[in-house]
C-alpha cells in the first residue's frame, strides 16, 4: 500500500507491537491515531491518540466514529491491543475469561463492524487483527486466551469474504513470538517456555513484514514459517504432538 495521506487507527499503541506499528504507518506518511489505556505513554508517541479501555466495547466504537468524524473516514484498522495468555500454570476463571473475550474479540469484532460499512462504501480499505499461534495450535492453559484468539482469526476470515468484493481487504497476523512486556512476562513469570529461535520475532521484524502486506490478496499475514508446522504435526501425530507440547 501506498500509506501516503491515509488516515490509520491502532489499538494497543502505547507500548509493544501496536506501538511500533503506530510509529511505523506515521513514518510512512499514514495519519495515525493511537488507541490505548495509558495516556502518558500515548502522548510521547507523538501522534494524534485517543483514551480507550477496549473493555468498554461501546466506548470504543464511539472513539472510531470520533475518528471518522474528526478525519472523515478510516482507512487502515489495526486491532493490537490483547491480554491474557501469559500466566500458563493458573486455570482461567469465567470472570476473567469474559474479560479476555471482551478484549481480545469482541472489541476487534466491533471494530470491524463499525468502520466496515464506510469502507465498503468507498471501495477502499484496510482491517488487520492481531491474532496469536495458539489460536490454531493451543498450548496448555490460558485457554482463554487462545478462544479469544481463535474466535479473532476465524471472524476476521469469515468477513473478509464479504468485504473482497468491495475492495476492502481484512488480515490476520500471527506474529510469532515477540519480546513484547506480555511476550517477556509469560516466559519470565508466566511458565511458558522461550520458543525455538525460528519461531521468534522483533518488533521491526513484524511490523515491517505487516507493512508490506497490507492490502494484498492474502488474508494471513504469518511473521514466523514455523509455527505453520503444528497444526499438521498435531493433525497427523496427536498423542507425540499433545505430549511435546505438555512438556514445554
Amino acid at each position: 500500500m501506498n500509506y501516503r495521506d491515509q488516515v490509520a487507527v491502532v489499538t494497543g499503541a502505547s507500548s509493544g507491537l501496536g506501538r511500533r506499528l503506530a510509529l511505523d504507518l506515521a513514518a510512512a506518511g499514514a495519519t495515525v491515531v493511537g488507541v490505548a489505556r495509558r495516556e502518558d505513554r500515548l502522548r510521547s508517541l507523538g501522534l494524534p491518540y485517543r483514551i480507550c479501555d477496549l473493555a468498554d466495547v461501546p466506548s470504543y466504537v464511539d472513539v472510531l466514529a470520533d475518528v471518522e468524524s474528526s478525519y472523515g473516514r478510516v482507512d487502515l484498522l489495526l486491532n493490537v491491543a490483547g491480554m491474557g495468555g501469559i500466566v500458563r500454570r493458573e486455570m482461567p476463571s469465567l470472570e476473567t475469561t469474559r474479560e479476555v473475550l471482551e478484549v481480545n474479540f469482541f472489541a476487534a469484532y466491533a471494530g470491524m463492524l463499525a468502520v466496515l460499512p464506510g469502507m465498503r462504501a468507498r471501495r477502499h480499505g484496510v482491517i488487520a487483527n492481531m491474532s496469536s499461534d495458539d489460536a490454531r495450535s493451543p498450548g496448555p492453559g490460558a485457554g482463554d486466551y487462545c478462544a479469544s484468539k481463535a474466535a479473532l482469526s476465524a471472524a476476521t476470515e469469515s468477513l473478509a469474504y464479504e468485504a473482497r468484493a468491495d475492495g476492502v481487504r481484512l488480515h490476520v497476523i500471527y506474529p510469532g513470538w515477540v519480546p513484547t512486556e506480555m511476550g517477556l512476562y509469560a516466559v519470565q513469570s508466566g511458565g511458558l517456555a522461550m520458543p525455538p529461535r525460528p519461531a521468534r520475532r522483533t518488533e521491526e521484524q513484524v511490523s515491517r513484514l505487516v507493512l508490506r502486506r497490507l492490502g494484498d490478496s492474502r488474508v494471513e499475514i504469518n511473521c514466523a514459517a514455523l509455527p505453520l508446522v503444528a497444526p499438521v504435526f498435531r493433525t497427523v501425530a496427536p498423542r507425540l504432538y499433545h505430549r511435546m507440547r505438555a512438556s514445554r
